[in-house]
């Protein structure tokens, strides 16, 4: 039943590479013995690999390590090992901290077309269900976990969500597969663990059909938010700001509070940020869109900044520490060159002829600096602009001022990438 269930997610979901989510525990046992058992009926349709996450946390990870290599080779699957190198953050869980680790070394290493298939089953659902209900959660945190979503280049699915726990330990107990057992899912201090081993089974006693229930009142919402979300995608581009992903402030302010958070969650979602709490885009609504024009309210949390420049809100992630002080020297002109503390790379053409003219016919240096204050940018044709005219007059918001590579022959400012000369 398991492995027809999967074959059928699978011919729905078609993927040039599907990779499983393989911890060793009983949940993704069972579905990496589902999927290899139909890469051995249908070798030809289907590609299959696992990835088992190192997070370092317990003793034991080592030996979990080992299992997964010596249930994969049993099974004839390709295993990956991705090694977590993870740093706890004060107010925020570790388990917290980890998933979302997880999560990203999953998206990192998908490919477009490929999928990541988890284990997650239905009383997964119906414990997600509760704790979003439980915290607050709008529709989309009651819609749980979707059965396909976006990860990275690919994407993210799970095949056995219609499936029960105990029906997945009667498929572990027929196959007698051996799984592991983590020992901090029995630990009730964390919330998913005390609603799994306290309450949900008290709510069984009296609807024993409760879980059932639950993941079904998470699949309407899901329903409710594909509905929400297609009509908010026609809407968005009527609040398109000046510049690429940014919001437009005065159009934003012509509709209803309502209206200003149902479209910045959707905006922040199509970023591929976490949504704020309630309190944080509660804040963004008072301080940034309420702001006058010339202020640059921000607002923080996990991993987004939104800031407001002019008319234009922006979605970013945390900016990364930056020295503007540092000069580099641009030897060799033939070749692209690349910027480790900006994580980018400056093309060679870039380097117009008449800038190296003049480099070579004065014996001058070509070099790149980032601003400082006071710059003047020397023009070809004889006269000069002051540097913050130009950002100014570009509309680039100060934050980004300070990160733009500056190009000089001598001491003369000759180039601001990507603004003078104009792409």
């Amino acid at each position: 039943m398991i492995q027809e269930g999967v074959f059928s997610f699978l011919e729905a979901h078609p993927a040039n590479k599907y990779y499983i989510g393989y911890s060793g525990g009983l949940d993704s046992h069972v579905l990496l013995h589902a999927c290899a058992a139909l890469y051995t009926q249908y070798p030809q349709r289907f590609q299959f690999a696992a990835i088992h996450i190192h997070h370092g946390l317990q003793a034991v990870a080592e030996a979990w390590v080992e299992h997964a290599w010596h249930i994969c080779a049993g099974l004839k699957l390709p295993l990956n090992v991705i090694y977590l190198n993870l740093k706890p953050v004060v107010g925020e869980s570790l388990e917290a901290i980890a998933r979302r680790a997880r999560y990203q070394a999953f998206s990192a290493h998908l490919a477009a077309d490929e999928m990541l298939l988890t284990a997650h089953h239905q009383d997964d659902q119906a414990e997600t269900f509760l704790l979003n209900a439980l915290r607050g959660s709008g529709g989309a945190g009651l819609a749980a976990m979707p059965r396909v979503r976006g990860l990275g280049l690919g994407k993210l699915g799970r095949p056995l969500l219609a499936f029960s726990r105990v029906q997945l330990e009667a498929y572990a107990a027929l196959y007698q597969l051996p799984y592991v057992e983590d020992p901090t899912n029995a630990e009730t201090q964390f919330d998913r663990n005390y609603l799994r081993h306290e309450i949900l089974p008290r709510l069984q006693i009296r609807w024993p059909a409760a879980n059932q229930t639950l993941s079904r009142a998470a699949a309407w919402q899901a329903e409710q938010q594909q509905i929400l979300a297609q009509l908010l995608a026609q809407q968005l581009p009527q609040f398109a700001g000046s510049r690429p992903h940014t919001l437009s402030v005065r159009a934003l302010n012509a509709v209803d509070a309502l209206m200003q958070k149902v479209l910045i969650r959707h905006w922040l979602q199509q970023l591929g940020f976490t949504l704020p709490a309630a309190k944080k885009l509660q804040s963004i609504l008072m301080d940034v869109l309420a702001a006058s024009s010339d202020a640059m309210p921000c607002v923080k949390w996990q991993s987004c900044e939104l800031r407001r420049y002019r008319d234009d809100l922006y979605a970013l992630q945390p900016l990364s520490p930056h020295d503007p002080t540092q000069v580099w020297v641009w030897e060799h002109w033939e070749q692209d060159f690349y910027l480790d503390s900006l994580g980018c790379g400056l093309s060679k053409s870039i380097l117009v002829s008449s800038l190296k003219q003049q480099a070579k016919a004065q014996g001058l240096p070509i070099t790149v600096r980032f601003r400082q204050g006071g710059e003047r940018l020397q023009r070809e044709q004889g006269y000069s602009l002051e540097l913050k005219h130009l950002f100014q007059t570009a509309g680039i918001p100060p934050w980004e001022r300070e990160r733009i590579p500056l190009v000089y022959v001598g001491d003369e400012l000759r180039l601001v990438v990507g603004i003078y000369p104009k792409p």
